[in-house]
């Protein structure tokens, strides 16, 4: 066991909510958000965390000695954080509380530099936009944008996924992170992204000469045209064979798609 983070409760996110829209400056420095957090549930007579903690087993410290922004860097440092939280389960990551409190008490200095980003002065709107996206819980978003969440998600769909992809995991891992046109417009659809099968197909697909669904324009058409095809019956029911198969039956001409 490396450390434990404390684990914020929902009286502890609205805190921090605030803090976002009065002071976002204070994320970029943990020690100081980590006080005014306390000392606002202390007015409050309130706790800001529950009677739980979540349990490292390994350093997330290289996460925060990144020198390289970008996704570039995503295919490094997703195992990171997936071995780090080895015993977080699927149904654990449901919950944005926990990826809250990693960023705002573990990641305070990887998410700056990963998104190339300084706090911005004179400018606390758009401060507290890149603070709610990155270090709180945008909701339905949240597996795409959350700092620490878009990394577990990554490699833990790249390991599931590569039990079927021709590419091994860590090509996968790659392709999945640099891509990121695709891997949004992938995951804001819950059902495929269950899939691992599906999953594979879709990456499989792309390598295999069909590279411009990479694109956030074409992908989107894509995952529309499986959506409707899922409509009809469950993917669930087809190896990996037929769904690379229905993959190929439902890209979108290439002429159609607009040009990022």
């Amino acid at each position: 066991m490396f450390k434990n983070i404390r684990y914020i409760n929902d009286v502890g996110y609205q805190i921090l909510e605030h803090i976002a829209k009065t002071n976002p400056g204070l994320f970029f420095e943990r020690n100081k958000l980590r006080e005014r957090l306390e000392e606002t549930a202390d007015i409050m007579s309130e706790s800001p965390y529950t009677n739980k903690s979540i349990n490292l087993e390994t350093s997330l410290e290289p996460l925060n000695q990144i020198s390289e922004d970008g996704p570039i860097t995503d295919a490094d440092n997703a195992p990171i954080i997936r071995q780090a939280l080895s015993g977080v389960s699927s149904a654990d990551a449901a919950d944005g509380l926990l990826w809250t409190s990693i960023n705002c008490f573990a990641l305070s200095h990887y998410i700056p530099i990963r998104w190339g980003k300084t706090i911005l002065k004179h400018d606390d709107l758009k401060n507290t936009r890149f603070v709610k996206r990155h270090w709180l819980w945008p909701g339905i978003a949240g597996r795409t944008w959350n700092a620490s969440a878009r990394l577990w998600w990554l490699a833990e769909l790249a390991n599931r996924a590569s039990k079927y992809s021709k590419m091994q995991e860590r090509s996968l891992l790659e392709v999945m992170g640099n891509n990121v046109g695709l891997y949004h417009q992938l995951t804001s659809r819950t059902y495929l992204a269950a899939n691992p099968q599906v999953v594979a197909a879709i990456y499989d697909v792309a390598i295999d000469g069909h590279g411009y669904i990479f694109k956030k324009s074409y992908a989107n058409q894509l995952m529309k045209g499986l959506n409707l095809r899922a409509g009809s019956i469950s993917f669930d029911f087809f190896d990996y064979d037929e769904l690379y198969k229905i993959v190929e039956s439902c890209l979108p001409p290439k002429e159609q798609g607009a040009i990022e």
